[in-house]
């Protein structure tokens, strides 16, 4: 019974919660950064999505179920990204309407 323990506590060692990074630690990032990000990811979606469109239709692989995901997932996105663009865009009329 002891030998158990003495496993099942050095099993327990190994065991650490993962560390999770605060607020404090990460270096803040720049908001056109992020935007940059979002931008990119979009447009490899829109691009993924095409070629899988372009070679499902001249007959080099592919399914249509993929295709079809993959052209929902970019449609997606970059419908996310219109409503960030009008948020902002709304955001930045109300700032300017501010008497000073």
């Amino acid at each position: 019974m002891d030998k158990i323990e003495a496993l099942r506590a050095g099993f327990l060692n190994q065991i650490q919660a993962p560390k999770l990074e605060t607020a404090e630690e990460r270096e803040p990032q720049k908001f056109s950064e992020t935007l940059g990000q979002l931008l990119d990811q979009v447009d490899e979606l829109q691009q993924k999505a095409g070629k899988a469109t372009e070679d499902f239709l001249s007959g080099n692989g592919g399914n249509l179920h993929e295709v079809m995901a993959l052209g929902q997932e970019a449609q997606l996105s970059f419908q996310l990204m219109l409503e960030i663009r009008n948020k902002l865009v709304e955001a930045y009329q109300e700032l300017s309407r501010m008497p000073v």
